[in-house]
C-alpha cells in the first residue's frame, strides 16, 4: 500500500491520517507523525508517534532537530573525513534545516527574536526554504534583494532580511554544519541610514527616570546605567557582580559588541550599585525570573510603556527620531560631545570599534576649528608687532 504523507508547518515533519484507526479521545481518525533528515547523503524516514498517544508535530520537530544534531556530531568513528568533510555531516542541508537549528540554538539569545521569526517566515522561507545552502548563489540574492525592494520593502527591512540570512550561514559554518561558501559575502547590502538622531534633553531624561522609578526599580536602574555610562541594553543584561569594581570605580564590560572594555562609574552610579542587593561574583545583576540571562522573551515592555505615557514618540514616523532604550546611550555620547569631550575619548567610552562610528557626534562638538584659526591670528599679530 502506498504511504501518503502530508507536510506539516514544520520543515521535515509529516503526518499520516488513518481512517481505520481512531483517536480514543475524540473519535477522529488517528494521525501518525514522521520525520525525515539526511545522513551521509542518505534520506532517513523515522516514525515518531501517534496523536492518540500524545505526540504532536511540535514534538516531532524537536526530535528531528535532536536527530540532525546527533548525526552532525557523531562518535569519533563517525568523524573520519571524505575530502575534508566529516562523513557524519549531511551532504545536503537546506535553508529550512539550517533555520530550525539556528532557531533552536541561537534565537533565544536575542533581545527580540520575534523579528527574525517574521523575516524568515515572510521572506526567506517562501523563496529559499527548500533550497540547499550550497545552491544559493550571489546572483540569486541580488535578484531576491531587488524583488524585495520592488515589493515596496524599505532598504532597512531588506537589509535586516539579508543580515538574518548571513547570520544563519555564519552560525552553520561556526558549528561545522556547513562548510561551503557564504553567498552574502559577494553582494552589496542595501545602504541604510539608521543612526540615531534623537537625544534627550536634561529635563526629558529626568522626567523619564522619575516616571520609571516607581513602576520598575529594575528598569529605572538599567536606564540610569545606560544614561550615565553609555552601555548597550545587551551589555547591561550580561553584567555580573564580579564585573563591578566599586573601589576603582570601573565596570568590566566583557564580550561586548566592540570587544571587552572598561566603563567608568561616576558618583551617582557608585551610589546606585552600592544600594543594590549583593550577590556572588557569577550572579547576574539583572537576571530573568528563573535566574538566567534575559532573552527576548523576558525583556519587559515597561520602558516602552513609559515612553508612550510621556508621549515622546507621538506623531514621530522616522525611526531615527524615536525614543527607544538605545536613545539613552545615544544621549550619553551626545551630552559628552556638547560638553567638548574629544571624540577619541567618546569612542573609547562607547566601545566603538572605529572612530568613524563616533563621527556622528562631531556636529555637536563646540566649534574648535574656529577657535584654532583664531589662535593663529593672535600669533600673526604678535609677529607683526615685532617686525
Amino acid at each position: 500500500m502506498r504511504i501518503v504523507r502530508e507536510a506539516t508547518k514544520y520543515q521535515g515533519v509529516y503526518q499520516r491520517q488513518f481512517k481505520n484507526k481512531r483517536d480514543h479521545r475524540d473519535g477522529k481518525p488517528d494521525i501518525c507523525y514522521d520525520i525525515t533528515y539526511k545522513v551521509q547523503g542518505k534520506k532517513i524516514w523515522e516514525k515518531i508517534g501517534w496523536k492518540s498517544g500524545g505526540c504532536t508535530a511540535q514534538m516531532a520537530r524537536e526530535i528531528r532537530v535532536e536527530r540532525m544534531q546527533a548525526a552532525l556530531h557523531g562518535t569519533e568513528a563517525d568523524k573520519q573525513t571524505n575530502n575534508g568533510r566529516p562523513l557524519s555531516m549531511p551532504e545536503i542541508v537546506t535553508l529550512g534545516d539550517a533555520w530550525e537549528i539556528y532557531k533552536e540554538r541561537w534565537l533565544p539569545n536575542l533581545v527580540r527574536p520575534i523579528n527574525d521569526y517574521s523575516r524568515y517566515s515572510l521572506h526567506l522561507e517562501p523563496r529559499f526554504g527548500d533550497t540547499p545552502l550550497n545552491e544559493i548563489k550571489p546572483l540569486d540574492l541580488e535578484i531576491f534583494k531587488q524583488e524585495l525592494m520592488n515589493k515596496g520593502l524599505a532598504p532597512k527591512t531588506t537589509h535586516h532580511v539579508l543580515c538574518l540570512l548571513r547570520a544563519i550561514y555564519n552560525k552553520m559554518k561556526a558549528w561545522e554544519i556547513y562548510d561551503g561558501p557564504i553567498p552574502t559575502e559577494k553582494i552589496k547590502m542595501p545602504k541604510v541610514d539608521n543612526a540615531r538622531v534623537r537625544y534627550l534633553t536634561v529635563e526629558e531624561a529626568k522626567t523619564l527616570l522619575n516616571h520609571l522609578k516607581p513602576r520598575s526599580l529594575t528598569w529605572w536602574r538599567m536606564a540610569a546605567i545606560s544614561l550615565h555610562i553609555g552601555l548597550r541594553l545587551g551589555e547591561i543584561l550580561a553584567l555580573t557582580y564580579g564585573d563591578l569594581d566599586l573601589a576603582a570605580g570601573v565596570i568590566h564590560v566583557r564580550d561586548a559588541k566592540g570587544g571587552t572594555r572598561m566603563a567608568h562609574m561616576n558618583d551617582s552610579m557608585k551610589e546606585l550599585f552600592t544600594e543594590m542587593p549583593s550577590g556572588p561574583p557569577s550572579a547576574l545583576l539583572f537576571p530573568s525570573k528563573d535566574g538566567r540571562l534575559m532573552s527576548g522573551l523576558d525583556v519587559s515592555k515597561t520602558f516602552a510603556r513609559a515612553v508612550s505615557a510621556l508621549k515622546f514618540n507621538e506623531n514621530v514616523t522616522d525611526d531615527r527620531q524615536k525614543v527607544v532604550f538605545h536613545t539613552l546611550r545615544h544621549t550619553f555620547a551626545s551630552w559628552l560631545a556638547i560638553d567638548g569631550v574629544p571624540l577619541y575619548t567618546i569612542s573609547k567610552l562607547m566601545g566603538h570599534s572605529t572612530l568613524e562610528m563616533t563621527m556622528r557626534y562631531a556636529h555637536l562638538c563646540p566649534d574648535s576649528k574656529r577657535d584654532a584659526v583664531a589662535k593663529i591670528s593672535d600669533r600673526t599679530k604678535l609677529l607683526n608687532s615685532n617686525a
